[in-house]
C-alpha cells in the first residue's frame, strides 16, 4: 500500500512539474500564442507510460477470492473490487473469463460496479451458466479477471 501511495505521489509530482513547465513556456510575452507550439495534442512518451501504469494498477483493484461450480447455477466467481485511490469515486466495469475443468472456455461475463468511494470495496458474485456433461467432474473450474475499466463517478 505504501508503494502504491509513493507511486501516486511521484506521478502527481511529475504532472505538477509538467504543468508548471507548460505554464512557463506559455508566458513568453506573446499574447496571441504565435511562435509557440501550444496547440500540439499528441501524447508524449511519459503520458503513454503513465496510462500503461494506470491500466496495470486498475487490474490490482479487482481480485477473485473464490471460483466454484454451484449446482443449477453454473460457475460462480466471488469478486472483490477495491478503490485504491485516495480522492476519487469510481465505477468499475469488470469482465471475468470462466473456464470448464477440461479447459474449454465457458463464457466471459461483464458487470458494472458503480460508485466505489476512495479506500472502499465492494464484493459481488458473478455467475456464468454452465452444465457439465453427465459424469464429468466439476472440480477445477477456473475464473480469471479478463478486463477492467474504471470511470469517474
Amino acid at each position: 500500500m505504501k508503494f502504491q501511495r509513493a507511486r501516486a505521489a511521484a506521478a502527481s509530482g511529475s504532472a505538477l512539474v509538467a504543468l508548471v513547465g507548460m505554464g512557463i513556456s506559455g508566458c513568453s510575452g506573446d499574447p496571441a500564442g504565435q511562435g509557440s507550439d501550444s496547440g500540439s495534442s499528441s501524447p508524449t512518451a511519459a503520458d503513454k507510460a503513465t496510462r500503461a501504469d494506470d491500466s496495470r494498477d486498475i487490474l490490482k483493484d479487482v481480485e477473485i477470492s473464490d471460483c466454484t461450480y454451484v449446482d443449477k447455477k453454473g460457475i460462480s466467481a466471488s469478486v472483490m473490487v477495491f478503490n485504491h485511490d485516495v480522492t476519487a469515486t469510481y465505477t468499475y466495469e469488470v469482465a471475468v473469463k470462466f473456464t470448464a475443468p477440461d479447459g474449454t472456455p465457458v463464457a466471459t461475463q461483464t458487470t458494472s460496479v458503480p460508485f466505489i468511494r476512495p479506500g472502499r470495496w465492494s464484493n459481488l458474485d458473478i455467475v456464468a451458466p454452465y452444465t457439465p456433461k453427465a459424469g464429468a467432474s466439476t472440480n477445477g473450474v477456473k475464473c480469471a479477471v479478463d478486463k477492467v475499466e474504471r470511470s469517474a463517478g
